[in-house]
């Protein structure tokens, strides 16, 4: 028998989700993701992120 490496696409202990557990999953954690970004420390969070991100970029070049 041969020794496999990994898991195979259709092994037992892999399962596909179904899309409208993602679709689900997102219409749940939406409203809750809206409202911290919304909030003043989500927006210093976002902001902070922000100038991270250009800085990094900045450096990348």
């Amino acid at each position: 028998m041969k020794k496999k490496s990994g898991y195979d696409v259709n092994d037992v202990n892999s399962a596909e989700i179904p899309e409208f557990v993602y679709e689900s999953l997102a219409r749940s954690l939406l409203p809750v993701i809206q409202k911290y970004y919304e909030s003043d420390e989500g927006k210093r969070a976002f902001s902070e992120w922000k100038e991270k991100k250009e800085v990094a970029e900045k450096s990348a070049t």
